[in-house]
């Protein structure tokens, strides 16, 4: 059932007000860049030295805290299009898949810039070889932890992705094309980490999932921005009868 065909007022006044939402998809999806477009760079091939050594950068947590606030408005506002916006099964699958791996995400951010760094910089300044071994394990139990659990976000965030770019799709926010496209990047975050390019020995640069998900938030916005436009211009030069 697409947008022509659906003639329930409720449904149309619920569309209606989905252009509410788009402060929050697009500084949700704004803030996501600061975490690749700040992010210091560091040559140190030891992980735990590198974080150690940006722990100490005043800009390290503030630029995740913001890609953190990032993840956590675009949790809410998917939350929100989905209850908002007309009631389909796809939009409430979607909307809880993608809202939840969102929400994880924002608060695995901040853990390496802070509790993991915080660690490095100890393993940094202590010269006792025990006392460093024992900073490195548990560095490393932090991270372990942090892929793990990025492992959940990953699906859920692809999935939700693409099945509310079918509700979009469905709704008529989004027509084919943009809803493709849109759809290829909502699945990069499941791709990268899963190695699906792994068969043509291709794996995305690391900055390019982080803005995936930022331009997926600005995206979507847009849409909604563009379909409230739409839909004005069309009350204002109605068809003659």
């Amino acid at each position: 059932m697409t947008l022509d065909r659906m003639t329930n007022a409720n449904d149309r006044e619920r569309l209606d007000h989905l252009r509410m939402l788009v402060p929050l998809f697009l500084v949700g999806g704004l803030s996501l860049f600061s975490a690749p477009l700040f992010h210091p760079n560091n040559t140190c091939k030891d992980w735990l030295q590198k974080w150690g050594q940006l722990s100490v950068l005043r800009i390290w947590i503030p630029i995740h805290q913001v890609a953190a606030l990032g993840f956590a408005l675009g949790a809410g506002a998917a939350l929100l299009l989905c209850l908002v916006g007309p009631r389909l099964r796809s939009g409430l699958i979607g909307g809880a898949f993608f809202s939840a791996g969102y929400a994880m995400m924002a608060m695995l951010t901040v853990m390496h810039a802070s509790a993991v760094s915080v660690i490095g910089k100890a393993f940094n300044d202590s010269t006792n070889a025990g006392d460093r071994q024992m900073l490195r394990t548990i560095a490393s139990a932090f991270v372990s932890y942090d892929v793990a659990a990025e492992g959940v976000a990953a699906a859920l965030i692809s999935i939700g992705a693409v099945t509310l770019v079918w509700y979009l799709w469905t709704i008529g926010v989004a027509s084919l094309i943009p809803a493709l496209v849109l759809a290829g990047d909502g699945a990069i975050w499941g791709v990268q980490y899963y190695r699906l390019l792994h068969i043509v020995h291709y794996s995305f640069p690391e900055w390019v999932p982080y803005v995936s998900l930022g331009l997926w938030l600005c995206a979507v916005g847009i849409l909604l921005q563009v379909r409230q436009h739409r839909t004005v211009a069309a009350v204002a030069s109605p068809e003659p009868v």
